[in-house]
C-alpha cells in the first residue's frame, strides 16, 4: 500500500511554529537590519510590510540610532545570550518587553546574526500595577478600621495585621509581629491560649467568637474576638482574627446600671433626709434654748450635751444625703489635679505622723488643667487617704501618683497603700451606699466620691486583696479648647 502521507518539510514546520508563538521573533544582521520577523513581532511595528530590510530600531522602536544597552548589540560583541528589558511605542502604543537575543554563528563560530525573542510583559504589568494598587488601598481600608485585624495560618504565625492591633496590644512595629506566632507576640506565653477562637474555626470551618480579658499596664481590658475561615483549594488555609475593645462599653454598662440603681436609692434617701431634718432642727435649736435660758443641774446639762452633739452627727449625715441624692450641682472651674492632691495630702499628714504612714507623691510636672469642682475633688481624694489611713493601723505606705497619658489624652491619679486590703467579697460592693465595714461609718463616703469622679466625667477602678493593700485608680478625660473659643 502506498504511504499517501503529506511530508512536512523543517522550513514548513519552524514557519507553522513561528506563527503560532505569542512572542514576536526577528533575525537581525550585523547592520542591525530586519532579515526575517514573524507575524508577531511585525504586528508590533507602525508599518508591518516595511519591517523586512529596515533597521530594527527604526521600525520597532521608531528611532534613528540603536538603542543604548541593545541586547542584539550586545550579542553580537559577546557571542553570548544577552537579555534585557525594553520600552516601545512605535506603532503609537507603550508596550514594555523582555528580550533575549541568541547569536547564529557561522561553521567558524563567527557571529553573522541574531536571533531576538520579545515578550510582550505590558498586560502583565498592568496587572501588577493594579494589584499594587489594589493591595495599597486594601491596606489603607484595614488601617483605617479602628478595631484589630490579624490574619493567622494554621501554626498560629502572624501573617499579616493592621494598625489599631499594634496599638491595642502596645506594640511599636509590624516586624514585631509578623511571622511571629500570635499568642507569644499579644500574649506572651508559650502555648496557643485556652479556648482560642481561631484554632476552633480551623477545627470546625466556621466562624467562632471568645471574650477575653487582659492586663495593659495597670489597666483591666475586655476584648471581643471573632474568627473567621479563609479557605483555599485544600482547605482553611487561614484565619481572619477581628479583635475588638470592649472595655469602655463594659465600663458604660455598668456605669449605667451602677447610675440607675444609685438614682433610685438617692430618691429614697433625699425624702428621708427631709423629712428628718425639720425633726433634728427643732431638736437641736430646742436644746440649744435649754442650755443657754433656763437653769439646769449638770447631770441634765450632760445628758443634753450628749443629745445635742448626736443631733449634729445625725445632721451631717443627713447633709451627706442630700450630696448624695444631687452630686452634681457643681461648681466647675480650670485647675491643677496636681494642687488639689497636695492639698489634702498636707490634711492628713498629722495623723500620717500618728500612725507613722508614710505618703510618696509621683507628680508629673506641667500636666494639662481638668476642668473640675475643687470641693468635691478634694472631698474625693481625702475620702481614699482617710480609708488607706483607717486599713493601715500598723503603719505603712501611702503612694500618691498623677501624670497625663498623651496617647488617651487624660489624666491619671492613683492612691496606693499597704494596709490590709478588701476582701474579694467586697470589692464589687465598696461603692455601694451605706456598705461599710467600720463600726461608725455610714457607707457614703465612697459613694459620694464615686459619684463626684463620675460628675467630672472620670472612672475609678480598685485592685485589692485581703493582705494585699489597695490601689485606686482614677481617669480623668482632658476638654481642650479648640481654636478661637
Amino acid at each position: 500500500m502506498d504511504d499517501k502521507r503529506t511530508l512536512i518539510t523543517p522550513e514548513q514546520k519552524l514557519d507553522a511554529i513561528m506563527k503560532a508563538t505569542l512572542e514576536g521573533v526577528s533575525i537581525i544582521d550585523s547592520d542591525m537590519k530586519v532579515l526575517w520577523a514573524n507575524p508577531v513581532a511585525k504586528s508590533w511595528a507602525e508599518s508591518p510590510d516595511e519591517v523586512i530590510g529596515a533597521c530594527c530600531y527604526s521600525v520597532f522602536r521608531n528611532k534613528t540610532s540603536i538603542c543604548g544597552e541593545c541586547p542584539a548589540l550586545k550579542a553580537f560583541k559577546t557571542g553570548n545570550i544577552e537579555k534585557s528589558i525594553e520600552f516601545s511605542s512605535a506603532n503609537g502604543e507603550k508596550k514594555s518587553f523582555a528580550v533575549t537575543a541568541s547569536p547564529i554563528k557561522d561553521s567558524g563560530g563567527k557571529v553573522f546574526s541574531v536571533a531576538v525573542v520579545a515578550h510582550d510583559l505590558t498586560r502583565s504589568l498592568e496587572l501588577e500595577s493594579e494589584v499594587r494598587e489594589v493591595s495599597t488601598r486594601f491596606r489603607a481600608i484595614i488601617d483605617g478600621i479602628g478595631d484589630g485585624i490579624s490574619i493567622i495560618d494554621k501554626e498560629f504565625n502572624i501573617v499579616r495585621v493592621n494598625k489599631a492591633i499594634l496599638d491595642m496590644f502596645g506594640i511599636s512595629g509590624f516586624s514585631e509581629v509578623l511571622g511571629k506566632k500570635c499568642y507569644r507576640a499579644y500574649y506572651r506565653r508559650d502555648m496557643p491560649c485556652g479556648d482560642c477562637p481561631a484554632e476552633k474555626t480551623f477545627l470546625e470551618d466556621k466562624q467562632n467568637h471568645s471574650t477575653i480579658i487582659r492586663r495593659d499596664g495597670k489597666e483591666k481590658r475586655i476584648c471581643d474576638i471573632s474568627t473567621f475561615p479563609i479557605k483555599d483549594p485544600e482547605g482553611i488555609g487561614s484565619v481572619i482574627e477581628y479583635v475588638r475593645d470592649i472595655t469602655g462599653r463594659i465600663n458604660l454598662e455598668d456605669q449605667l446600671l451602677h447610675s440607675e440603681r444609685l438614682a433610685g436609692v438617692g430618691e429614697l434617701a433625699a425624702g428621708i433626709a427631709h423629712e428628718l431634718r425639720n425633726p433634728l432642727s427643732t431638736i437641736t435649736s430646742s436644746i440649744q434654748l435649754c442650755l443657754k435660758k433656763y437653769e439646769i443641774t449638770d447631770g441634765v446639762k450632760r445628758h443634753l450635751t450628749i443629745i445635742l452633739r448626736n443631733s449634729e452627727n445625725a445632721n451631717r449625715t443627713i447633709s451627706e444625703l442630700l450630696d448624695f441624692a444631687k452630686p452634681c450641682d457643681m461648681s466647675f472651674k480650670p485647675d491643677n489635679v496636681g494642687r488639689v492632691i497636695e492639698k489634702v495630702c498636707n490634711l492628713v499628714q498629722s495623723r500620717c505622723a500618728r500612725q507613722s504612714v508614710r505618703i510618696r507623691k509621683k507628680m508629673q510636672k506641667g500636666m494639662p488643667e481638668l476642668i473640675l469642682d475643687e470641693k468635691r475633688l478634694e472631698s474625693s481624694f481625702m475620702n481614699f487617704l482617710l480609708n488607706s489611713l483607717d486599713a493601715m493601723s500598723g503603719g505603712g505606705t501611702i503612694t500618691v501618683s498623677a501624670y497625663y497619658d498623651e496617647r488617651k489624652d487624660e489624666i491619671a491619679v492613683s492612691f496606693a497603700d499597704t494596709g490590709e486590703g478588701i476582701p474579694a467579697e467586697n470589692l464589687d460592693r465598696i461603692f455601694d451606699p451605706f456598705f461599710t465595714t467600720k463600726r461608725k461609718g455610714t457607707g457614703l463616703g465612697l459613694s459620694l466620691a464615686h459619684n463626684f469622679i463620675a460628675c467630672h466625667k472620670g472612672r475609678i477602678d480598685v485592685k485589692s486583696g485581703a493582705g494585699k493593700g489597695t490601689e485606686i485608680n482614677v481617669r480623668f478625660p482632658v476638654f481642650k479648647n479648640k481654636a478661637g473659643e
